[in-house]
Parts: C-alpha cells; structure tokens; sequence
C-alpha cells in the first residue's frame, strides 16, 4: 500500500510540475491583439503581468505597444526582436511620436555582424528617433512610457530569446499617471546623454 501511494505520489508529482503554466486573464485579449495589431487600454488604473516562455511576455509587450495612439518611449538593453521592431515601425509611420535609447557598448560597439543596426537603422529610416548611450557601464533599462499614462517595464529583454527562451517577466501598469511621470522623467534624462548611432 505505501509503495502504491509513494508511486502515485511520483506520478501525480510529475505531472503537476509538467502541466502548462496557467495563462494570464487576459491572455485572450493579448491573442487577439497578436492578430489584428490592435489593443484598448484598459478604462481604469490596472497592472497586467505575464512571463516567458510558458505565458505571453513578449505578446503583453507587443499589446502595449499597439496600444499607443500618442507615443511610446523606449529604454532598451538590446532590441533585436523582428516583430516588435516592425510594430514600433507602423507606429511611427501612423504618426505617433517614437523614441527608442539603447545601451551603445551592447547595440553599437558589440555588434560585429551589423544585426542590431541593421534593425536600429529600420527603426530610424520609419521615423522612429533611435539613439545610443554610452554614459553608464551598462543601460540595462528595459522599459517603455505609452502615452505618457502607463508603463511596461520587467526583465523581459526586446528580443527572441526574452521572448521564447529565457526566464523573463513584463508588466504594464495602465493608467499609472505617476509612475508614467516618474518613468518619463528617467527617460528624459536618458534622451540628453544619448547620441545618433
């Protein structure tokens, strides 16, 4: 009896560590916005949370940026994430006002094969303002201000491997005027110390 309860145990232990992440509420919303490149901010001030890989990290990323109808201002590590370069692309082309700082030494000075400034270089030529800085050891921010009410910020770096191979998280805080403001600030101080790429 107790070898029956000590394998059941096993088995009901492995098949709970193995079962799939459970997904986020509003992870149909994110689905949709995936398919159509649209997203509605949420009416009231909310946070909406997910990780990768098992969940939908780079899809909460994306939604934000889908839903920017003013601007969207992005401090990032390294971008390299095809999709979300050709969204941040649309926008600007659509008439909302991007900006994008990324750390030079990982961006610029790294990058022997061109891929990130080929990528950067897309953005630009969109309209998209791009520079790089060099002021700190490292920018490891990570973080976008979508029309200077809500945030996303979390580990998740903007590219393929934050999106389907490590550990990460993202947050948006909708409708978080402050934390905006406070955000849009760093971002600011960040924009004057950066240069062209």
């Amino acid at each position: 009896m107790r070898r029956c309860i000590t394998a059941a145990a096993v088995v009901f232990g492995c098949v709970a560590f193995s079962a799939p992440a459970r997904s986020s509420p509003w992870s149909s919303q994110l689905e949709a916005a995936r398919a159509t490149h649209t997203a509605s901010v949420p009416s009231q001030r909310v946070n909406w949370f997910a990780f990768s890989p098992e969940d939908h990290g780079m899809d909460l990323v994306m939604y934000g940026v889908y839903s920017a109808k003013r601007s969207i201002h992005v401090l990032s590590y390294v971008m390299t994430y095809r999709p979300l370069l050709q969204a941040l692309a649309a926008k600007a082309r659509s008439g909302v006002q991007v900006a994008v700082v990324v750390d030079y030494g990982e961006s610029i000075a790294n990058d022997r094969s061109g891929y990130i400034r080929q990528g950067l270089g897309y953005l630009e030529n969109a309209g998209v303002r791009v520079c790089a800085i060099d002021a700190y050891r490292i920018s490891h921010d990570k973080a976008m201000v979508l029309d200077g009410r809500s945030v996303q910020t979390g580990s998740i770096n903007y590219t393929a491997a934050g999106a389907r191979e490590n550990s990460e998280n993202a947050v948006i805080e909708w409708n978080d005027v402050d934390s905006a403001a406070g955000f849009e600030r760093h971002f600011q101080t960040r924009l004057e110390q950066c240069h062209p790429f």
